[in-house]
C-alpha cells in the first residue's frame, strides 16, 4: 500500500482489519511495557473484570490503558464489566458424586445431612417443573427440576447429567423468573466506579429482559455515565427474548461459559449464530467471548482448533472477539493480541463478510450512510470518511459491511473511544471546523495522518450534523485524500 509522508497512527493492519480485539486486564498486563505492547499489537479495546480485583486496581488499569493509547495518538476503549448476581453453593457442603436420575433436595438455609445447603434466596421460587433446570459448576452434574416448595427453599432435582457436587461451586437455575435483582449491591457500588474513571461500555450480566437493560441505564443516568451497555447473553431466557434485548441495549456479548452451563455445551455453537447475526441485521456490535484462545494462557500459539473458532466468529459477522484469562493471566498478553488479530485479518479475506443486503429502503441518515457505501464501491474509494457528532453516522454505514475502512472523527474523545468496538470503523478525533469548507479540509487533513494513504487516494465523505451537535447527515463528496493540501 502506497504511503504519504509522516509515519501513520495506524498500521496497515489495523487500517484494514475489520474485526475488533478487546483484551481483559489483569496481573500479566500490568507492567507498563505491557500495556504498551498491548497497543503495538493492535488491541482496540480493553476490559476490566469488576468481580475480581480492588477499586485502586482498576483505576490503575484504566489510567494505564488510557496513557499508553495517548502515548499511541489512537482511540482505546475502556469496557468495565459487571459480576451480576452469583449463586453459590454453602461452604459446609460436603462433597459427593451423584448418579443419573438420583433425586437430590437443595435447601436454602439450614440443611440436613442428606441435602445440598444453597445460598440463593428465592432464586428457585420462580422454577418451572421439568424445565427449568439447575447446573452446577460448568454443567456438571444438571438436575431437572421435579418438586419445588411453595416458598422456594426447597427443591428436589432429578440428575440429568452425573458428576461432583462441591461446595462454593456456581450455581445456575434457568428459566426462573425470580431469579434475585439485576443488579446487585455490590454492582450498585461499582457503578459509582464506572462513572468516575469515565467508562466507555458496561456490560451487564446475566440479562433476562430488556427491562434489566433499562433499570442499569437509568442508574447510570442518575449518576450522569455516558457508558454504552453491552449486554451478556448468558441465560436461556435472554435467548427467547433476544429481539428486545438487541433493540434495548448498545451491544450484546456472547458470554459462551454461562450461556454453556445453562443451555449445554452442544448449543453453544448454532446460539453465537444466532445472536451474532440478531446483532448484525439490527446493526448492533456483538461481541464474542470466553475461552477463544485458551490454550495460550501458557501455550506460545493457539491450537488449530482455537483459530477455527476465532475465524468462525469472524466469518459470523462478529464486531469483536475478546480475550479473557489469556490476557489478564497469561504468560505473554502481547503475543496473544497478535494471534487473534491475524487469525480475523485471515478470516477476513473471505468476500462473505461482507454479503449485507444493500437493497432494503432506508430512510433520514441510514439512506444517506448507505448511499455512501454504494458510491464508495462505484468509485473504487479507499476509505468513507465521516466526521460524526454522536458516532451514529458512522455505525449507521458499518452495518452495511463495506469493503472499505470507515475512519469516523469524532468531536470528542468519548465518542471515539465508544466507536472503537464497532466493525470497520477506525476512530480519530476531529478538530474544530469553521463551515462545511474547512470541516472538508480538516477531516481530510486528519484521514491523513491517521492511515498514511496516499494523497492520490479516494474518499467518500460525508458531512453535515458534525457541524451542529446532531447526527443529520445530508453532504456526501468525493475526494482525493490530499485535496486539503
Amino acid at each position: 500500500m502506497q504511503r504519504s509522508n509522516g509515519s501513520p497512527v495506524f498500521t496497515d493492519e489495523d487500517l484494514w482489519r475489520r474485526t475488533k480485539v478487546l483484551a481483559t486486564l489483569g496481573p500479566a498486563t500490568d507492567p507498563p511495557e505491557v500495556m504498551q505492547d498491548l497497543i503495538d499489537a493492535g488491541v482496540n479495546a480493553v476490559r476490566i473484570n469488576l468481580a475480581h480485583g480492588s477499586r485502586d486496581e482498576h483505576r490503575a488499569r484504566v489510567k494505564a490503558a488510557r496513557e499508553a493509547a495517548a502515548t499511541a495518538g489512537r482511540a482505546i476503549g475502556v469496557l468495565l464489566d459487571l459480576q451480576g448476581p452469583k449463586v453459590r453453593l454453602g461452604q459446609a457442603l460436603e462433597p459427593r458424586d451423584v448418579a443419573r436420575d438420583e433425586l437430590v433436595t437443595f435447601v436454602a438455609g439450614t440443611a440436613a445431612p442428606d441435602e445440598i445447603p444453597v445460598d440463593w434466596g428465592t432464586v428457585a421460587k420462580g422454577a418451572e417443573i421439568e424445565r427449568s433446570q439447575i447446573a452446577i459448576g460448568d454443567g456438571s452434574p444438571r438436575f431437572v427440576v421435579a418438586e419445588v416448595s411453595d416458598d422456594g427453599n426447597r427443591v428436589v432435582g432429578r440428575c440429568v447429567m452425573p458428576g461432583t457436587i462441591q461446595p462454593r461451586k456456581g450455581i445456575n437455575v434457568t428459566y426462573s423468573d425470580a431469579s434475585g435483582p439485576a443488579l446487585t449491591d455490590k454492582d450498585l457500588e461499582d457503578l459509582d466506579l464506572i462513572t468516575e474513571v469515565d467508562a466507555d461500555f458496561v456490560a451487564l450480566s446475566f440479562v433476562r429482559g430488556p427491562e434489566d437493560v433499562d433499570l442499569l441505564r437509568g442508574e447510570l443516568e442518575a449518576r450522569g455515565s455516558q457508558a454504552r451497555i453491552i449486554a451478556k447473553i448468558e441465560r436461556l431466557e435472554a435467548v427467547e427474548r433476544l429481539g428486545e434485548i438487541v433493540m434495548a441495549a448498545e451491544g450484546v456479548m456472547v458470554a459462551r461459559g454461562d450461556l454453556g452451563v445453562e443451555a449445554g455445551v452442544a448449543r453453544v455453537a448454532l446460539l453465537q449464530k444466532q445472536i451474532i447475526e440478531k446483532a448484525k441485521q439490527a446493526g448492533r456490535l456483538c461481541i464474542t467471548a470466553t475461552q477463544m484462545l485458551e490454550s495460550m494462557i501458557e501455550a506460545p500459539e493457539p491450537t488449530r482448533a482455537e483459530a477455527l473458532d476465532v475465524a468462525n466468529a469472524v466469518l459470523d459477522g462478529t464486531s469483536a472477539v475478546m480475550l479473557s484469562a489469556e490476557s489478564a493471566m497469561g504468560r505473554d498478553p502481547g503475543a496473544v493480541v497478535r494471534a487473534m488479530a491475524e487469525i480475523a485479518s485471515e478470516a477476513e479475506s473471505s468476500e462473505d463478510i461482507y454479503a449485507i443486503d444493500l437493497d432494503n429502503p432506508e430512510v433520514g441518515v441510514a439512506a444517506i450512510m448507505k448511499a455512501a457505501v454504494l458510491l464508495g464501491r462505484d468509485t473504487g474509494a479507499g476509505l468513507l470518511l465521516i466526521p460524526t457528532a454522536s458516532g451514529g453516522s458512522a455505525r449507521a454505514c458499518a452495518k452495511y459491511r463495506p469493503e472499505r475502512p470507515i475512519v469516523a472523527l469524532a468531536r470528542d474523545r468519548r465518542i471515539a473511544a465508544q466507536l472503537t468496538l464497532d466493525w470497520g470503523i477506525v476512530p480519530g478525533v476531529l478538530e474544530d471546523a469553521d463551515g462545511i469548507d474547512d470541516l472538508v479540509g480538516t477531516s481530510l487533513a486528519a484521514a491523513r495522518r491517521l492511515t498514511g494513504l496516499a494523497d492520490e487516494t479516494t474518499v467518500v465523505l460525508t458531512a453535515g450534523g458534525v457541524m451542529t451537535g446532531e447526527e443529520d447527515t445530508n453532504v456526501i463528496v468525493v475526494k482525493r485524500l490530499g485535496d486539503d493540501s
